[in-house]
């Protein structure tokens, strides 16, 4: 096999935390489904042979009709032609500096892509009527999110072995949005443990770009362990279960097993919400920011922590620094009702009275009263 596709296949390889199968061929009649595979090694990904991989900033998105079909009749739909300067290519883009067109849809149930203008993303397109495609599930995402990934892409693309075990630690954004991804953060200087299924120990930093890596590896199955900085957890972190990945460098090229831990402030608010009596209520728990601007932000960004509860009793992990509102909805015969709403503080005590929640603080035992 020639260094061309020996480059192509390891390009095709090499992407493995939530890899995904999907084509993006415009059309008005399927709705946004992604195909999700979760962490493991040598995960194909579908690329056609005119794909692109590049990393390059967003200079200006433009609305614009484009054809699509609808079963046996055609019609123009808007889509989105974003404008990227190039600044590095990994596999069919345009040379450094020049200017590359990638045409996605507007959101919703077009699998649409919401780039940023200003912003800088490692974009994978495929061809499709000509043009440049991507979206949601294409694996695009803001360049502060693959600090790990860019040094592998490189590697792939140089023609030199790519690590067994890589990836980026950061802090995620406050919201659940694709749009809000680009708010995430790569964390320097964190430690990152991985232990073996033989008992074998290892250790590598992370850089200024959150990027970790492990150039080789013994055969085995590994846990991913990052020592997070203190008021940050992630889901594994709180649930006492690390990541785990097999780590298997077959060919001699390199595993190419990557994992991400993206983590949030861990503040947290727990406590019950009681009835007149003192007694648990079932329902479901939320909490929203005390300012009104903020809170039509959260809710704009898919809201806060969630807690379903049958006995009262509820925890809200995973929040930032601020002024918070508890918010309670009953059940009633089993269901919640949202049309019932109960606040805490609540809203008579004054506008301006909440729940302060300093940075990685832990505020536990609230006594959420209800009448």
């Amino acid at each position: 096999m020639g260094g061309r596709d020996m480059d192509l296949q390891m390009l095709r390889r090499l992407f493995v935390t939530t890899a995904v199968v999907l084509g993006f061929a415009p059309s008005a009649v399927q709705a946004c489904s992604c195909v999700l595979v979760s962490n493991s090694c040598g995960v194909s990904k579908a690329f056609s042979a005119g794909g692109v991989i590049f990393l390059g900033q967003v200079v200006s998105k433009i609305k614009v009709q484009e054809p699509a079909s609808f079963g046996n009749r055609a019609a123009m739909v808007p889509r989105y032609a974003v404008h990227f300067t190039v600044k590095e290519n990994f596999h069919g883009a345009s040379d450094l500096g020049q200017e590359i067109v990638v045409h996605t849809g507007l959101g919703g149930g077009d699998c649409g892509y919401p780039f940023v203008v200003g912003t800088s993303y490692l974009v994978y397109a495929s061809t499709s009527d000509s043009q440049l495609t991507t979206g949601i599930c294409s694996g695009t995402k803001p360049e502060v999110m693959v600090g790990g990934l860019l040094k592998e892409l490189r590697a792939v693309r140089d023609g030199t072995r790519v690590d067994d075990l890589f990836g980026t630690i950061g802090i995620g954004p406050t919201g659940t949005g694709y749009e809000d991804l680009a708010e995430a953060r790569p964390l320097n200087d964190v430690s990152v443990r991985v232990s073996g299924s033989t008992g074998m120990v290892f250790f590598a930093k992370t850089d200024e770009q959150g990027a970790y890596a492990f150039s080789s590896l013994p055969q085995g199955t590994y846990h991913i362990e990052p020592e997070l900085p203190a008021g940050l957890s992630s889901r594994q972190t709180r649930t006492g279960k690390p990541f785990a990945i097999d780590v298997d460098d077959k060919d001699g090229t390199g595993a190419g097993c990557q994992v991400d831990v993206f983590s949030r402030p861990d503040g947290q608010i727990s406590g019950t919400v009681l009835d007149a009596s003192g007694k648990g209520v079932p329902g479901f728990v939320t909490v929203r920011p005390a300012d009104p601007k903020e809170a039509e932000m959260a809710r704009r960004h898919g809201g806060l922590s969630g807690c379903d509860t049958e006995d009262g009793n509820f925890s809200l992990p995973q929040l930032a620094p601020g002024r918070y509102k508890l918010i309670f909805h009953p059940k009633v015969e089993g269901r919640v009702d949202f049309r019932q709403v109960f606040f805490w503080p609540p809203d008579d005590q004054g506008v301006d009275n909440a729940i302060d929640l300093a940075f990685g603080q832990h505020i536990e035992k609230v006594r959420f009263e209800i009448p």
